[in-house]
């Protein structure tokens, strides 16, 4: 056993553990030079290594020094060093009164020690209390240091309640190891453990639920424990038996009254900075108690997003005194607006801890106040597509409240949109707001009919209704433009959020280029990073939606990416940046890469973009060769007539378009005719699915007729004109209009080549393309052959249902790609040349093309041939 001076084995009455093999074996190691253990009050830091001192099995000797209260000089703590040494027999008594003869006169204390203590086995120094060094602590560290580099059979372990430099300590011959207060926490089977060794009680089931209620700490989960002892079940989850354990603990622990009432006041926060603690404390020394508390290891300063710090209390410690606090609830409730009003006025680092504000305004109970909140929120937000983040929060508000604040139910209705499984409630909580008779200045009175009508356009968008909210949301902006220029100067963040917001609306209305213009003012008026990125990726988005992938990939340069937090996967408008990068591939033919892309798409399922998700998706697997097992897949969802976001918008429109598409990729020209009939007759979006349909069952010259009228039509995007003006060429071609043909293909071939949009024409059926290329070719134009060019994986992808070709045809076609004229087919197969052409003729009409050579290229593609026979050896 070790000899120690740490006395009794028993376990201290209040934070008593079992051992604990996974950190005492962190003690243990030789490899671990310095070990830290760091942990607030209770958090069993101290008997942890008690328990490993008197429990363990091994021959080093333990130097166990509690550090005293009121530390002023380093020599204190040496003669307490050299005096736990000669206990357990390092220092003989001549070394001891050398070594106390060194001190007294000044001599360093690890030169000293240099002299005097030769260590010929490992040995171990414990320096408990450490925290207590307070100023002095810097330079204990630098000579615990000196110290372990000295003595290499030396290890030291120092147990802290706040943090020390000594953790970043580093050692030829071993390591620094950090136990954190986390890892203090005591795990289910420890509970257990502890569960039965202190009632008798066996069962695991009782201990998870002790270390669910206090988060594993030692003193609250002594408490549980306790309590089960006594009554013989753990008590209920929300009772406060085990915070006042911990309460009591640290107030007797601490001995300052004026500092444990400055803790219940200010641990109503989840985090604050001197200004907000001086303001709920009332104390003028907010400073100086913060540092006390951090020292004691009850919390700590951490980095703040506003480039500040605030305090943050140790969890359990902060659950013990807010618990406390409540006990008077007037002054708890009253606290809690105070710290709210705080944080939405500003003054201090927390200016734009808006949520928190939130929490604290619903915590005390003032609707008035948290329905402010939420507007400030709204305007503040970065993001383009609403989260579920508040709403545990936000359902604490009774329903009753929600009419008359319509704010607060805004945020309500916007927290269940985003919500996978409570999506649904959210369309009658967006009916309250409608009804809503009023609204109160949030901002600034001209703000009002802005801000009224913003959120209007907003609802009747996620609730699928485009065109009424591209009419609202115009209006809005002409609001918005009737603003004076001195207040809209000083809500510039507003408004920015605010006209993001209709950009969407107008794009979802079908109003493209009023939506490009009223993105770029909202990226104008930005001055926060983030906000100027969610503006940027939309009209990214919108613009390569819209076929323009030059200038797409333009603006996505422009992106500030370190303004967005580092999962940048769940921030939504990362999401439009994925999906922007996804049509950027598909333009460039690449469907692998914007398979890629797509999954990085983090837009749930369950909110307003899924159309919009799917469109694109479909558009991904079409081009990867599974058209027809994504058009089921999605026909069977859209069957279920609730997916969100559906409805009279640009998105659904699109979605069925590719839905069409796809399904005549698949050769399913009814299930084609169905994905586009359920939609507007006048839609733009529509018109290239509706001509490639009509080409489909042979109808060309009402193919031809169908793109002259729509092409006509104002409105159109760079891609829907270029979509259209190809199918109209492969109508004309069919007719015998190659005048019209060269225009209209030539028109879309430079659209390509300035813009970038051409994926259309890798999912184009091969006998169409096929035809095209060779009429690109008879004209000798580059850039239409350039423009028709696909890589033969895209190729491939476009592939239309199994031809199913006799094998006596395919021996023909064989031949024809081998020999060329009718006579040397017939010569080589021992039939008659009128027979060739017989199967020939068949042929063609199953391929549906009109030539050999495109016969030829069309089985290529399908499979049916192999690679092109070399007319000569080479």
């Amino acid at each position: 056993m070790f000899r120690s001076s740490t006395g009794s084995a028993e376990n201290d009455p209040h934070t008593g553990v079992p051992d604990r093999p996974r950190l005492t074996r962190v003690l243990e190691s030789p490899l671990v030079r310095l070990c830290i253990v760091q942990g607030p009050t209770g958090a069993g830091k101290t008997t942890l290594a008690r328990t490993w001192a008197l429990r363990s099995e091994h021959s080093a000797r333990v130097v166990w020094v509690t550090v005293p209260a009121g530390v002023t000089d380093g020599r204190m703590l040496w003669r307490r060093v050299i005096a736990a040494a000669a206990r357990v027999g390092l220092l003989t008594d001549d070394a001891v009164a050398r070594a106390r003869s060194f001190v007294r006169s000044g001599t360093d204390p690890i030169e000293a020690s240099r002299r005097l203590v030769m260590l010929d086995r490992p040995a171990v120094l414990v320096l408990d209390a450490y925290e207590r060094l307070g100023e002095m602590s810097g330079q204990i560290d630098r000579d615990l240091i000196r110290l372990l580099t000295m003595h290499p059979m030396l290890r030291v372990i120092v147990a802290t309640r706040g943090e020390t430099a000594l953790s970043a300590a580093a050692f030829d011959d071993g390591i620094t190891r950090v136990i954190s207060r986390s890892e203090l926490a005591l795990t289910v089977g420890e509970a257990a453990t502890l569960l039965r060794e202190q009632t008798g009680i066996a069962d695991e089931r009782v201990a998870r639920q002790i270390v669910a209620a206090t988060g594993g700490f030692a003193l609250a989960v002594h408490a549980a424990v306790h309590a089960v002892s006594e009554v013989g079940h753990i008590p209920h989850l929300d009772s406060s038996e085990w915070n006042d354990v911990v309460a009591e603990r640290i107030d007797s622990s601490l001995g300052d009254p004026e500092l444990v009432a400055f803790m219940t006041d200010t641990a109503v926060v989840p985090f604050l900075d001197v200004a907000l603690a001086g303001r709920l404390s009332g104390n003028p020394d907010a400073e100086s108690l913060l540092a006390t508390l951090e020292r004691e290891g009850l919390g700590r300063w951490t980095p703040y997003a506003s480039g500040g710090r605030v305090f943050q209390y140790v969890e359990t410690v902060r659950d013990a005194f807010r618990a406390r606090a409540r006990r008077n609830a007037d002054r708890y409730r009253r606290t809690c607006v105070e710290a709210a009003h705080a944080m939405l006025a500003g003054g201090t680092a927390l200016e734009t801890a808006l949520e928190t504000a939130l929490e604290m305004a619903i915590e005390g109970g003032d609707w008035t106040l948290a329905d402010r909140v939420v507007a400030h929120l709204a305007a503040a937000s970065t993001e383009n597509h609403p989260n579920d983040t508040l709403l545990p929060v936000l359902q604490r508000v009774p329903a009753e409240v929600l009419p008359r604040h319509p704010m607060l139910a805004f945020g309500l209705a916007l927290a269940l949109s985003a919500n996978p499984l409570r999506w649904r409630e959210a369309a009658g909580v967006f009916e309250a707001v409608l009804d809503a008779p009023s609204y109160p200045t949030y901002f600034a009175p001209e703000l009002d009919d802005p801000t009224r009508m913003s959120v209007r356009a907003m609802i009747l968008r996620l609730r699928g209704d485009g065109s009424a909210s591209a009419e609202l949301s115009a209006r809005a902006v002409e609001a918005v433009d009737r603003i004076d220029p001195a207040v809209a100067s000083r809500f510039g963040e507003h408004l920015a959020g605010m006209l993001r917001q209709l950009s969407l609306s107008l794009w979802q209305g079908g109003r493209s280029s009023e939506a490009l213009s009223v993105v770029a003012r909202a990226a104008a008026a930005c001055s926060n990073p983030a906000s100027r990125n969610s503006s940027t990726v939309i009209a990214a988005a919108m613009t390569a939606s819209g076929g323009d992938t030059v200038r797409a990939r333009t603006l996505l340069a422009t992106l500030d990416r370190t303004a967005w937090p580092f999962d940048t996967r769940r921030v939504a408008s990362q999401g439009m940046t994925s999906l922007t990068e996804t049509w950027i591939s598909l333009d460039a033919l690449d469907f692998r890469g914007a398979a890629r892309q797509l999954k990085l798409t983090p837009i749930v399922p369950q909110s307003e973009g899924w159309p919009l998700v799917t469109a694109t998706g479909l558009a991904v697997w079409h081009g990867k060769g599974f058209a027809a097992a994504e058009a089921e897949r999605v026909r069977a969802e859209l069957a279920r007539g609730d997916q969100p976001g559906v409805g009279e918008n640009v998105a659904t429109q699109q979605l069925h378009a590719a839905l069409g598409l796809a399904w005549l990729a698949a050769g399913d020209h009814r299930s084609a005719a169905e994905a586009l009939e359920s939609q507007p007759s006048d839609s733009l979006y529509l018109s290239y699915a509706r001509a490639m349909w009509l080409l489909a069952e042979r109808r060309d010259a009402a193919a031809r007729e169908w793109v002259e009228v729509e092409l006509a039509r104002s409105g159109h995007t760079i891609r829907s004109r270029a979509e259209l003006q190809t199918a109209g060429a492969i109508a004309a071609l069919r007719v015998g209009d190659e005048d019209r043909a060269w225009v209209w293909l030539g028109a879309a071939a430079l659209a390509s080549d300035h813009y970038g949009a051409r994926m259309h024409v890798a999912l184009l059926p091969p006998r169409d393309r096929l035809a095209l290329g060779e009429f690109a070719a008879r004209r000798n134009a580059s850039v239409l052959q350039r423009y028709l060019k696909t890589p033969g994986r895209a190729r491939a992808a476009a592939r239309p249902a199994a031809v199913e070709l006799t094998e006596r045809e395919k021996v023909v076609l064989a031949a024809v790609d081998r020999h060329g004229s009718t006579r040397d087919v017939a010569a080589a197969l021992f039939v008659s040349p009128s027979t060739v052409k017989a199967q020939l003729q068949s042929i063609h009409r199953k391929l549906g093309v009109t030539s050999r050579r495109a016969a030829c290229e069309v089985a290529r593609e399908l499979g049916i041939l192999g690679p092109k026979a070399p007319t000569h050896a080479p």
